[in-house]
């Protein structure tokens, strides 16, 4: 971060900053025609903060539409919110036409409905403002009220003193507030006036501000504010933006330590008390465990496996709070901190120590103490005093007991002496193997018979689960037949054994018996082809990175992440009708060998007497990779696809006709 200019203003009671001139910033979007589909002119925010830590926000955004996407896009604005948590109302609304006129959108005409949802039932509503038919140059404007911590809508007066619409930190505020978007931001101010006796710290990501303060008769008025904000670029398989973009953290809590007390406090004497019933469960599911590894194996996946992810609504707490022991045992069902509830009962009737840990699936957390999470999971406490981590919403019917998909993850322990933000551990590629072993023959007609055997392990062995999971028994056989019929659509399958994908005491295996008439092009003597066994991994849909397009192979401007780190091993050896010959033969002179900090491979195509043997070796040793890693990620894996897809030509002397 860049350091920050801060200016203190003695003028209480006086705004700050007037919001610019809107013809003048509608002229100025122009210049962005043929480049988006609209241009948001005006991002105004304002809060003020109660002692409470209750908030009363009013924002008031102004975009431009300059092409028919944009004017689809914003015919219908929306945004949901909960009710039991914040009040939210529509003040004002209405379209600015080119020619200046206005066309006032009635208040009566903005819509409330519930939400609709999936597997999540909290009592959410959407609230829409119809624009109706736009035109390219107009400016859809809008003023909206919300009062209360997260999201909501209620026809009746909030008080500083209702609690619902407190904070779950009762008297704290944070705020993270982003300050780029995918499409460009000509003016920007974000707010907030807090009491006398509530300082806040701030931090300002990715680029600068200038913040100014401000005296009120209640206290103190921040002010943070740009102008001419290019967006943020679009770049394939991109990390998410909040890891890249411009944003502003405000937080009044002092630590980590404190956030990781206060989780700790609001659920370890309501949510994790078990009944004699579920130790009854916990020591059914031990019986026949000799050791706690698999006691934790065996409670870890029953949680994952019978606890179904579903979310009901409690009421009050809902989001932060975990449902207790007993309610989710007779339910059998919750959302992840529910999930994360019941486990950490369970090991605690077990006899283990463990306690609830917040996190965020798919972004970065900064050292900030605000609130960036939006994931539960468990924290075993080991005998060293450090902690393991467990998570039973990614790991139904998966061999881990923690989804490597969030390694390198920061994550909140809830402690009653208070932690630190951790990161979870590195799992290195050779966790997470894809194993091809291809053993096949070409005949004098170019027909093609062989045997491929697969094996996976790690999140490797997870996704090839969860495709196989997807089809019923009998039509499980159609996911690994039509990997290869997707490259080799004559082919004949002779034999399919594979390992059942709902016994995760093994990890996964297949073994696949083909015969492909017509798979080489035959000149004489002469064979062209390509090789089955590389051509499988890069059409196997749990192979999602080998299909990634690397246009551009040297300059990248973000970083970029994939599912999880991953070893690709592939041996192979295909047996010709006669003796190699290398004089007439067209195969890679020497070994695309490609080392790197981020990606190594290691490929070879072999004559040797009557067989052509291929090795290769693709190590990915990342999840989230920074920019700088492109050139070489792009090496690798575009080497392993070239060398996929390139046609082979291989004589033979001597042989059977």
């Amino acid at each position: 971060m860049k350091k920050l200019i801060f200016l203190l203003v003695i003028a209480a009671g006086l705004p700050l900053f007037a919001l610019p001139n809107l013809s003048e910033l509608s002229a100025k979007a122009d210049q962005y025609r043929g480049k988006f589909d609209a241009v948001t002119l005006i991002s105004d925010t304002s809060v003020k903060v109660a002692p409470s830590g209750m908030t009363h926000t009013v924002e008031i955004t102004a975009v431009k539409v300059l092409n028919d996407a944009g004017c689809r896009h914003y015919q219908t604005v929306s945004f949901f919110y909960d009710p039991l948590t914040q009040i939210r109302q529509v003040l004002s609304a209405e379209v600015v036409h080119e020619d200046g006129s206005k066309s006032k959108i009635p208040l009566n005409a903005v819509k409330t409905y519930p939400q609709p949802e999936r597997w999540i039932y909290w009592p959410n509503t959407r609230i829409s403002i119809p624009f109706g038919l736009l035109k390219p140059g107009d400016i859809v404007r809008y003023k909206v009220e919300m009062k209360g911590f997260s999201y909501a809508l209620l026809d009746k007066p909030v008080r500083d003193s209702d609690s619902r619409f407190q904070p779950p930190m009762k008297g704290q505020f944070y705020a993270i507030v982003h300050f780029q978007g995918f499409s460009p931001i000509l003016y920007k101010s974000y707010s907030v006036e807090l009491p006398k006796n509530k300082p806040i710290q701030f931090k300002f990501y990715n680029g600068e501000v200038t913040p100014a303060a401000a005296f009120t008769k209640d206290g103190m008025k921040y002010t943070f504010t740009k102008k001419n904000i290019e967006p943020v670029k679009r770049e394939p398989h991109m990390v998410d933006i909040s890891n890249v973009c411009q944003k502003l953290l405000i937080s009044t809590t002092v630590s980590w330590k404190d956030k990781s007390e206060w989780f700790y406090g609001v659920n370890e004497h309501f949510a994790f008390n078990y009944t004699p019933e579920i130790k009854k469960k916990v020591d059914e599911i031990t019986a026949n465990c000799k050791t706690d590894e698999e006691k934790i194996d065996k409670l870890n996946h029953w949680v994952a496996h019978y606890i179904r992810y579903s979310g009901l609504s409690m009421g009050k707490g809902e989001g932060y709070t975990l449902h207790p022991a007993a309610m989710n045992y007779r339910d059998r069902q919750g959302v992840c901190k529910d999930k994360a509830s019941m486990l950490i009962s369970f090991l605690r009737a077990a006899g283990f120590h463990a306690y609830p840990a917040m996190t965020m699936a798919g972004a970065r957390i900064e050292d900030f103490p605000a609130d960036h999470f939006n994931h539960c999971v468990v924290a075993l406490r080991e005998k060293d005093g450090s902690f393991r981590m467990l998570d039973p919403t990614w790991v139904p019917w998966v061999r881990e007991e923690w989804s490597s998909a969030e390694q390198e993850q920061q994550y909140l322990v809830g402690y009653k002496d208070g932690q630190p933000l951790r990161t979870t551990p590195f799992s290195p590629p050779e966790k997470h193997y894809y194993r091809l072993v291809s053993k096949c023959r070409i005949d004098r007609n170019g027909t093609l018979t062989g045997t491929l055997t697969l094996s996976a392990e790690g999140q490797t062995d997870a996704r090839i689960r969860r495709y196989a999971q997807r089809l019923f028994k009998n039509e499980r056989d159609g996911y690994f037949i039509g990997i290869i019929r997707q490259a080799f659509p004559g082919a004949v399958i002779k034999k399919l054994r594979y390992q059942n994908p709902w016994d995760i005491s093994k990890n996964m295996t297949a073994t696949i018996s083909f015969k492909i008439p017509h798979f080489a092009t035959v000149k004489g003597n002469t064979f062209y082809f390509r090789s089955p066994a590389l051509m499988y991994a890069l059409n196997d849909p749990a192979n999602r990175m080998l299909r990634w397009k690397f246009t551009d192979k040297k300059k990248r401007e973000y970083g970029f992440r994939s599912s999880c780190t991953k070893l690709f091993d592939i041996r192979e050896d295909i047996r010709f009708p006669g003796t190699l010959d290398t004089t007439r033969s067209r195969l890679p002179e020497k070994p695309d060998k490609i080392t790197g900090k981020f990606a190594e491979l290691n490929l070879s195509i072999n004559p040797a007497q009557n067989t052509v043997k291929t090795s290769a070796v693709l190590s990915l040793k990342k999840r989230v990779y920074p920019a700088a890693a492109w050139e070489n990620v792009s090496k690798a894996v575009g080497g392993f696809q070239k060398t996929a897809d390139t046609w082979l030509k291989v004589a033979v002397t001597g042989g059977a006709k």
